[in-house]
């Protein structure tokens, strides 16, 4: 893994696919796991000799809760009790932490009863409680269905509106990744591949891959002509690039692919499948390429079969270098 450095205070996101090694990440941070080299450190700290005091600085929030088969009220005071914080200021920390977390109210029920979100709201309460330095967030909300995650994040983002600490947490979901971050980095295959706001990573992409973990729906073989034209098979697109030559890569989210008029510069497609979705359509178009587009469910009305043309939405479009594989 290259160096990376994290802010006092910043919230970093990671972004990442299965086995990218963002978890070990957490766990290096954590001093769960020592790194075979190199070094991490905390405050200029290494977590190698840093020992007790440095680790009771730091919250780690796995992805399974592991909640104690106890009272959920228990569960959040046990970190404060290793710390040796006195009996009274353990429970009034453990309330307050749950109260952040709108879980006050089941501070007297056996953990193993709660729901999945509430576990997960739980164990970040009882990461809260001891006011960390450094809190880390591993997939946080796995597990959730999309509702529940959404909840969850917004649960989130207010306990730590009003908190200077620290925040690391990893995920392979763009959308929950993106939510919180001042920075994210893009980890892939254990080095770090790109590092920027999310409104970097949202507009320019380094590449196919960082562009797929974003979620452009629409990856697709393009060439720059010398003039900066660019083609897809053989035909005009409408973009034009000039930082790069030749093979390219173009990267469109589904509702950036327009239809156009049948003299305007784009791409001749078939309609083979319209579906209907949450506030648009999906539409799957065959030609030279395949591409998925999103029209709104109050747009024009589109049948497989139909012959159109598309171009593409320049603010949702990324011209991105030829990469293997």
């Amino acid at each position: 893994m290259d160096s990376l450095v994290v802010g006092r205070g910043e919230h970093l996101s990671v972004l990442g696919p299965n086995g990218a090694g963002k978890t070990t990440l957490l766990r290096l941070l954590a001093a769960v796991e020592s790194p075979h080299a190199g070094d991490v450190t905390v405050d200029a700290v290494s977590t190698k000799r840093g020992g007790v005091e440095l680790r009771r600085r730091v919250a780690y929030a796995t992805q399974r809760p592991g909640l104690l088969s106890t009272s959920v009220r228990r569960n959040v005071e046990l970190p404060l009790r290793w710390r040796k914080v006195p009996h009274t200021l353990r429970g009034e920390l453990a309330i307050a932490a749950l109260e952040r977390l709108n879980v006050a109210h089941l501070a007297d029920r056996p953990a193993g009863a709660l729901s999945g979100g509430e576990q997960q709201r739980v164990s970040l309460a009882r990461a809260l409680a001891i006011d960390p330095a450094v809190l880390l967030l591993d997939e946080p909300a796995a597990g959730l269905d999309a509702q529940s995650r959404s909840a969850f994040f917004a649960d989130l983002e207010q306990a730590l509106a009003d908190r200077a600490t620290t925040v690391v947490q990893v995920s392979h979901r763009a959308e929950e990744v993106l939510r919180l971050a001042d920075r994210v980095v893009v980890l892939v295959d254990g080095r770090v591949h790109q590092v920027g706001s999310p409104d970097v990573l949202n507009r320019f992409p380094a590449d196919a891959r960082v562009a797929a973990l974003v979620g452009y729906e629409n990856l697709v073989d393009a060439y720059v002509e010398p003039d900066g034209t660019v083609l897809i098979g053989q035909a005009q697109t409408g973009l034009t690039c000039h930082e790069l030559l030749g093979p390219v890569t173009v990267a469109v989210f589904a509702n950036g692919v327009r239809i156009v008029g049948a003299d305007a510069p784009g791409l001749p497609v078939r309609v083979t499948r319209v579906t209907p979705g949450p506030g648009h359509r999906a539409v799957a178009l065959e030609g030279s390429v395949s591409l998925l587009a999103q029209m709104p469910i109050n747009g024009s009305t589109l049948s497989a079969g139909d012959d159109v043309k598309v171009g593409f939405d320049l603010a949702l479009t990324a011209v991105l270098p030829k990469t293997a594989g």
